[in-house]
């Protein structure tokens, strides 16, 4: 007979509960790009975290979503900062939907809806996995700071200005970050992530005229600018050596430690099914160079272009106008800023001219805590116990905020991602298997259980 643990006994008992928590927040479709439900979401949390936890809650407002900071436990000298957010995605076109995106659907075992994986499913899972503690233990082992942030899916910008302002006060006593959001490994294994890649994201805009033009009347005469725009490519990039031709594009470059490849070698890796998963059309048949091209190696790629006309049949016209947007994910320790000015002072002569303009809408630097930190064996272990493994990835091969806590703070960021890799984050038909919903929370659970805060 299989003997099962007091706290999967309580959230077994609770899961409807816990469900139905999730359902009210999809409801609320707390959408930071338009400001939609997110008045009702912070309310709602706040009252959450309060009724729950006896949480003591601070609600900072800022140019956009509002932060939340709740702070519970007996008074360490130290405490541990847990990192989530409520705001979500807008759904996209509802036609490719099953169910409705703002009705928490479950079926097959998975919780359907917008936000469920990214982070509402995830950032209710640490909240329940706290209360579990409280109602089997009494008290909270150390004090623990819940941020929770409403601006994640726009690049967090008022994120750092909190902090920055809140740094030598409320989180003067911060030791280390934990960071609740990604998804776990293809493989199902959860995993450990001790950084994660920065974004850069540009967007270009070349003119050469005031409106498209008959290309028989102005050919030859006329400009052409997306052709323009490939030799601004061409300055950038080159593509025949796969290399980024940015004067310091590459400094600061870390190569993985000998305990990071050790790290790697565990990691497991399928290319046929990463590939049917994917649709990805060649990957490498190394481990190694696939998890170094991920997690060490940044990239520069062109996300859309838009310019003249793409309908049925030719028009044979000169477009007056071509924009583009990119992204480049950064690798510690390089800096976006020197990257600004190196790709601005590239441009100078277009840009001085006015017949191209270049923007950044997202500046987030990489992060990494290194591989030698104290914390990461227990942390490993909290995960083992509540899943049955825990893998250590060096480094999140997307963008989170986590500079925030390793720059400002100036503390170790741990992610942990609870939501499954298959949840569709930032598609239709977004989930969180109930499995994980759980795994959760027993993670949360356990992190109480094995970290030693003083």
């Amino acid at each position: 007979m299989i003997k099962v643990s007091k706290e999967d006994q309580f959230i077994d008992e609770h899961l409807i509960e816990f469900q139905n928590h999730l359902r009210k927040m999809v409801a609320f479709k707390s959408i930071s790009a338009t400001n939609e439900g997110i008045p009702e979401t912070v309310s709602y949390l706040t009252e959450l975290l309060k009724t729950l936890l006896d949480a003591k809650v601070e609600v900072h407002t800022t140019k956009g979503s509002p932060i939340i900071v709740a702070t519970m436990g007996f008074q360490t000298a130290q405490s541990v900062l847990l990192y989530g957010h409520y705001d979500a995605m807008m759904p996209g076109d509802r036609k490719l939907w099953h169910t409705d995106p703002y009705v928490l659907t479950e079926r097959d075992g998975r919780l359907f809806g917008r936000g469920t994986g990214d982070n509402k499913g995830q950032l209710l899972a640490q909240i329940f996995g706290l209360y579990t503690y409280k109602q089997l233990h009494g008290r909270f082992p150390f004090t623990i700071k819940l941020l929770i942030d409403g601006e994640e899916e726009q690049g967090s910008q008022n994120l750092p200005v909190i902090v920055k302002q809140l740094a030598n006060t409320d989180l003067a006593d911060v030791c280390c970050a934990i960071i609740v959001d990604g998804s776990i490994n293809q493989s199902g294994d959860h995993v450990l992530r001790l950084g994660n890649r920065g974004a850069l994201g540009f967007e270009i805009t070349v003119q050469t005229g005031s409106k498209d033009n008959h290309s028989g009347n102005l050919g030859n005469i006329m400009e052409n600018p997306v052709l323009k725009l490939m030799a601004v490519l061409n300055r950038l990039y080159d593509a025949n050596t796969n290399r980024v031709k940015i004067p310091h594009f590459y400094d600061g470059i870390l190569e993985p430690t000998a305990q990071e490849v050790q790290w790697i070698d565990q990691l497991p890796y399928d290319p046929m099914a990463f590939q049917q998963q994917t649709g990805t059309f060649t990957l490498p048949k190394e481990k190694r160079v696939f998890y170094r091209k991920l997690m060490f190696e940044p990239t520069f790629n062109i996300s859309g272009i838009e310019s003249g006309y793409t309908g049925d049949g030719l028009k044979t016209i000169i477009p007056h106008t071509v924009t583009i947007k990119g992204d480049c994910r950064l690798v510690a320790d390089q800096d976006p800023q020197t990257i600004i000015r190196e790709i601005n002072q590239l441009l100078a002569p277009e840009i001085a001219e006015k017949s191209l303009s270049i923007s950044y809408p997202v500046v987030t630097p990489p992060s990494k805590t290194a591989s030698s930190d104290s914390k990461i064996p227990a942390i490993a272990a909290a995960i083992k116990a509540a899943t049955g493994s825990a893998l250590i990835e060096p480094s999140m091969p997307g963008t989170v905020p986590n500079y925030i806590w390793s720059d400002i703070l100036k503390v170790p960021a741990f992610t942990i991602p609870y939501a499954n890799f298959d949840q569709n984050n930032h598609a239709p038909n977004e989930n969180i298997t109930v499995s994980a919903f759980k795994d959760g929370m027993k993670i949360s659970y356990e992190l109480l259980k094995h970290l030693q805060i003083k």
